[in-house]
Formats: structure tokens, sequence, C-alpha cells
């Protein structure tokens, strides 16, 4: 019976040994999950970051780029109106009797 109860004590000694090597493997695979979550999401918010910044930077890329369109459009207004002003000082007299001619019918 002694020796019965040496394995049987063998056996259970064994079996509670197995039993924290298996919580052990669990907890191991539970910190490991956790880990990995956290470093999906650490990976995740620095992605989302880089993207603001890029959007941020094409966004005042794209708003200079504007306004130097703006600008330029600006100018070449003012430089339209400009001769439209030295034809109408140049022309004026002209313009004047041409469409006086027209609408008294005697002209062109």
């Amino acid at each position: 019976m002694n020796g019965t109860n040496e394995l049987l004590r063998a056996i259970l000694k064994i079996d509670e040994e197995e039993r924290a090597r298996t919580q052990a493997t669990e907890d191991y695979r539970q910190k490991a999950q956790t880990d990995r979550s956290a470093r999906a999401k650490q990976l995740e918010e620095e992605a989302m970051r880089r993207m603001r910044e890029d959007v941020e930077a094409f966004g005042a890329g794209e708003n200079e780029r504007a306004q130097k369109e703006l600008a330029g459009q600006q100018q070449r207004k003012e430089q339209i109106l400009r001769k439209l002003d030295q034809q109408l000082v140049k022309n004026k007299s002209a313009w004047v009797e041409t469409i006086t001619a027209r609408v008294l019918g005697r002209g062109e």
C-alpha cells in the first residue's frame, strides 16, 4: 500500500506540475495577446497621426498653390483692365461716334 500511495502522490505531483505549466502557458498566451493588441493599437494610432500630418501638409501645399494661382489671375485681370482703360481713352470718341451713328441709322 505504501508503494501505491507513493505512486499516487507522484502522479498527483506530476498532475499539479502539469497544471501549473498549463496555467503558465495560458498566462503567457494571454499576455502575448494583450501585448499584440496594444502594439497593433499603437501602430494604428501612429499611422493615423502620420496620415493626418500628410493631409495637413497636402492641404497647406494646395492652399499655397491656390493662393499663387489666385494672385496670377488677379494680375492678369488687372492687366486686362489697364488695357481696356487704355483702349477707352484712345478710342472713346470713335466709339461714341460709331454707336451714335448706328443708333440714328446713319452709319455702317
